[in-house]
């Protein structure tokens, strides 16, 4: 048969249309009783179909940077291998069966209506040899999935398990039976020429020969396909549509930024005391958080990811969400004094880890801090050095426990004005508690300061002097919501008073609540351009404001959590650290940093662990053999710095902020004149 005479023969063998009539009676049936079951898996968690058909619908704006995502893999690669491999086999072979199956309905309809097929040639040679290495490719990756979820049979419940072995087997037997339906073809039809073009079909045509096994194989291969889709809602496998769900009910929505659970300005003393904060069991979940969490396929990645589980911590991230998951299938509604320990959620550095790597798009953080805002405002349930850091805040309005009076006199003394001082200021220095009250981060203030002098802009920097708080950060994290609005909304209101419109900070905790959270309290605040020291540095470097000689110094660089995962902020300092000397990476750097064990308001307490997160952080950042390590936030270098200490290292290598290396490259101005 010649090439040009080849077309696709869908029902070659078959009754015509008997089989078109059972084959759209099936797919009919398959979209009504899909919907049906969507509804149900939902209503069990109070969410109506239409409800999450319009959220869906609405969020059209996410749909092709979810799409990107995950054609990407991006999440799916970083910390694990097989499980990656075998998902993008089998999204990737799913789809193309896909844009195949709708190549041949296409097809079926020109012909109905035009009485001639279009589907026929070198189209028809090509799309065959696509379909055969598609086969393949669904087949080992259902294998090797396969392979992964015999290997973690204890952690899924009894329905994911049988269900994901359900459809991981019922995809093998969909490309097996693919490719006999195509064999029995090609043997009566005489492609035997064309045998590279279907290698498939060559190799399965010794046990394709038979029409009965021909008719078997066709009338299970579409009703097994038909079936797969249709109970999708109610499997595990529910989590691929869940997932775009996860990624629309977050959709820009910073990944520092922590839910918002009532409005501290529109509280009555009636309505505060009906107010019910975080959760202690899954029935107080808000709803649209139930279906978030019932996404989770158990793949580990965020539990790979986390630097508390790494250290021996009693937390593993994707445990939280499946602890919750089970509670709900369950119907075990008791978390807090039930299934979750108290230690388990104050052991989170909220550093974002599980979050930057779920490939379903799972907020792990906001569960936590929910439930410890239950555990903080509601039971009332927190050790000594928890109580006494609220107590701090509650009294002195900083983290540290000192009076605020006097607390910038310091620098007063290096010629820094106060915001009355200086009205006409452009950049407020948020100068933060650690700033303020420790001497380690005095100095890092200071090389800021003459960084600035020497760039002459001393006098548009303005300080708050007396009246600068806490940023409320700590509050937050440790779950007491209401005095951080009330930090929150005092701060806001200085702001305004004083028409600040940039605010300068050396701590990225700070930028972030400023930057991510603030808004929320008040979308005044959307006004305030917020900038990272390092990023402020940079401009007065590209302006030429400051100039700096260049040395033989090794850097590596540590990258905050709350500053490169949370906000994205990886490239002024490395721009700024490569023209001050080499620059070598550690292998979780940028956004895949690792944490420094202080975030989520663990520099104030302490948490059982087998080794210090610190600890683990420096033995990473020792192996570049850098000579100095450059920080970027004052909690970062204290924990960094403590954990040198301990281990005896602090001869073999230097713990500097960015400003104290750009300072002391920076190259004076009778410099600059003599080099001319």
């Amino acid at each position: 048969m010649d090439y040009t005479q080849l077309c696709y023969a869908e029902y070659f063998g078959l009754p015509k249309e008997l089989s078109m009539i059972i084959v759209y009676s099936l797919a009919s049936l398959t979209v009504i009783l899909f919907f049906y079951f969507l509804k149900l898996r939902l209503n069990r968690y109070g969410i109506g179909l239409w409800e999450f058909i319009l959220i869906l619908l609405k969020g059209y704006r996410a749909w092709l940077p979810f799409l990107w995502d995950i054609a990407t893999h991006r999440r799916f690669t970083k910390y694990e291998s097989i499980g990656a491999v075998a998902h993008l086999m089998i999204l990737y072979a799913l789809l193309l069966s896909l844009i195949g199956t709708l190549i041949v309905a296409a097809n079926q309809y020109i012909g109905i209506v035009t009485g001639k097929e279009v589907f026929c040639g070198y189209f028809f040679l090509g799309y065959s040899l696509v379909m055969d290495i598609t086969a393949w490719v669904l087949f080992i990756g259902s294998a090797l999935g396969i392979y992964r979820v015999l290997g973690r049979k204890e952690l899924y419940t009894r329905n994911e398990y049988y269900t994901n072995l359900l459809f991981l087997v019922g995809f093998m037997y969909l490309a097996v039976s693919g490719a006999i339906i195509e064999s029995y073809r090609f043997m009566h039809m005489d492609l035997w020429r064309y045998w590279m073009f279907m290698p498939n079909a060559l190799l399965l045509s010794s046990i394709s020969s038979s029409s009965v096994l021909y008719m078997v194989i066709y009338y299970t291969h579409f009703p097994l396909a038909f079936i797969l889709i249709a109970i999708l809602p109610l499997t595990a496998i529910f989590h691929s549509l869940l997932g775009l769900y996860n990624y629309i009910i977050n959709y820009k929505r910073p990944l520092g930024e922590l839910s918002k659970p009532f409005d501290l300005k529109e509280l009555t003393a009636e309505s505060a005391t009906e107010l019910k904060v975080g959760f202690s069991n899954v029935t107080e979940i808000p709803k649209l958080n139930k279906a978030e969490a019932i996404a989770c396929t158990d793949c580990f990645r965020c539990q790979d990811a986390c630097p508390a589980y790494a250290a021996g911590r009693p937390l593993s991230p994707m445990m939280i969400i499946t602890k919750i998951k089970h509670g709900l299938y369950n119907n075990d509604d008791k978390l807090i004094d039930g299934s979750i320990a108290d230690d388990e959620l104050w052991a989170c550095t909220t550093c974002g880890a599980c979050m930057n790597t779920c490939p379903v798009y799972i907020r792990h953080v906001d569960y936590i801090i929910d439930m410890r805002r239950y555990l903080v405002m509601i039971n009332m349930r927190i050790d000594q050095k928890k109580s006494s850091l609220l107590l701090n805040l509650s009294q002195y309005n900083n983290s540290m426990g000192m009076s605020n009076y006097g607390r910038h006199d310091w620098l007063k003394e290096l010629g820094v004005k106060t915001i009355q001082e200086n009205p006409g200021f452009e950049y407020l220095l948020w100068v933060g508690c650690m700033g303020s009250f420790d001497n380690r981060t005095r100095d890092i203030i200071k090389s800021l300061i003459e960084i600035l002098r020497e760039a002459n802009l001393l006098d548009k920097i303005a300080i708050l002097g007396d009246e600068e708080t806490c940023c409320g950060d700590p509050a937050r994290r440790l779950g007491e919501e209401s005095r951080f609005q009330e930090l929150a909304l005092n701060n806001i209101e200085l702001f305004r008073k004083y028409n600040v419109r940039n605010i300068i900070t050396i701590c990225p905790h700070g930028y972030n609540t400023f930057k991510n959270e603030y808004p929320k309290i008040d979308s005044w605040m959307r006004n305030i351009k917020v900038m990272h020291h390092s990023e402020f540095l940079e401009q007065l470097i590209n302006e030429g404001k400051i100039r700096m000689n260049k040395n033989n110094i090794v850097f590596t660089i540590h990258d905050p959590c709350y500053l490169a995962r949370h906000n994205g902020v990886v490239n002024p300092q490395r721009n700024i650290v490569k023209k001050l000397g080499e620059l070598r990476e550690t292998k979780y750097h940028g956004t895949q940093t690792f944490c420094c064990g202080a975030g989520g308001a663990n520099y104030w307490y302490d948490v059982p662990e087998k080794k210090r997160i610190s600890h683990i952080r420096l033995e990473q950042l020792m192996e570049t053999n850098a000579q100095t390590i450059v920080t970027l936030c004052p909690f970062c270098n204290a924990m960094l710095t403590d954990a040198a200490r301990i281990k005896g290292v602090e001869d073999k290598v230097k713990i500097l902020d960015i400003a104290e290396i750009v300072k002391s490259s920076i190259i004076k101005p009778q410099e600059v004149k003599v080099s001319d």
